[in-house]
């Protein structure tokens, strides 16, 4: 039982920042909750503005599907990633954290992709926000010639996430079409797809499990929860939707389960959805009924919080009984 993450690999820079207006500027705009894309134009002077205004708390390798694979990793659930990863010293440092198995199918070509996790500073105790500013590098230079089907076909579930490029999509639409019904399938499309709306509904087209916020959900099917809800049961068996420090839903054809997230003070939210993603898809592998493996996820969600990256990341998930 090997998992497969496909998605955007960067190495996360996480910084704390006072004000998240102090960053701003007309080239782009940073919003709380939000990502944004920098292009080398923006990025002179985002980089300008970060050294000023930003203290760097933690440096750590980053993307959606290699942090839910890392956390399946902890699980015991061995795991390889599809991606690609710079010839430069980025891409060395990410590549340390990798096992022999985990790379066979990286990439080595460019630049390593760069995302800047901003984090506000609290402000008397209240929620802090957050955003994101990636610079994709050679992460938007992947295409179907790179995937190695042979490898691709030995795992028994692939896992997506975003890319910012239409060959790194055309190459996750290969994998899906040819493992469609064969092996288990999963997407966490994220803002990125999201934004996209139905230019990305045939790559969600027959997963088997689409993670995603109210807001993404809303992005892609255009209309109120409700109403997208049903629209995505037509295409998917089962959804998780991620509600953020109130924790997750879950639904399926005919049912429905809800779990609430603990109060917790929260240091970084950094990859807290693909904490949730890995902890439900790992259970599920194990055996463990979706409803118990929301519960379990959730709370692993909200334990990833209290620290910067992934320092927090539960690691022993599996000890204890079905009703902790």
């Amino acid at each position: 039982m090997r998992v497969l993450g496909f998605g955007a690999l960067n190495v996360d820079f996480i910084y704390e920042v006072e004000d998240l207006g102090f960053l701003k500027c007309k080239e782009f705009n940073l919003e709380p909750g939000r990502e944004v894309v920098l292009d080398e134009n923006c990025l002179r002077k985002f980089s300008d503005k970060i050294t000023r205004f930003g203290i760097l708390k933690k440096v750590c390798p980053g993307g959606s599907a290699a942090n839910t694979c890392y956390m399946l990793s902890l699980l015991g659930i061995p795991t390889c990633l599809i991606g690609v990863l710079g010839k430069d010293r980025e891409g060395d440092y990410y590549a340390k954290w990798l096992d022999s198995e985990s790379r066979k199918m990286v990439i080595r070509r460019g630049r390593t992709g760069i995302s800047y996790i901003l984090n506000e500073k609290s402000k008397s105790g209240g929620e802090s926000d957050r955003a994101i500013a990636v610079v994709p590098n050679s992460n938007s230079e992947l295409k179907k010639e790179d995937i190695d089907m042979d490898r691709v076909s030995m795992c028994s579930w692939i896992h997506m996430s975003s890319f910012l490029s239409e060959s790194a999509i055309e190459a996750q639409m290969y994998v899906k079409e040819s493992l469609i019904g064969k092996k288990g399938l999963s997407i966490d499309p994220g803002e990125i797809y999201a934004s996209l709306g139905k230019k990305i509904l045939n790559l969600i087209e027959g997963m088997d499990i689409l993670f995603c916020s109210e807001r993404e959900l809303c992005l892609l099917f255009g209309s109120d929860i409700d109403s997208s809800l049903r629209s995505a049961l037509g295409l998917v068996k089962m959804i998780v939707l991620k509600k953020g420090k109130e924790g997750a839903s879950l639904y399926l054809k005919g049912e429905s389960y809800n779990i609430k997230a603990e109060k917790v003070r929260a240091v970084d939210t950094t990859g807290a959805g693909d904490v949730l993603d890995g902890v439900f898809l790992g259970f599920l592998l194990l055996g463990y009924d979706p409803q118990y493996a929301l519960k379990k996820a959730v709370c692993a969600a909200s334990e990833s919080v209290k620290g910067y990256g992934r320092d927090s990341y539960p690691k022993n998930l599996l000890f204890g009984t079905k009703d902790d």
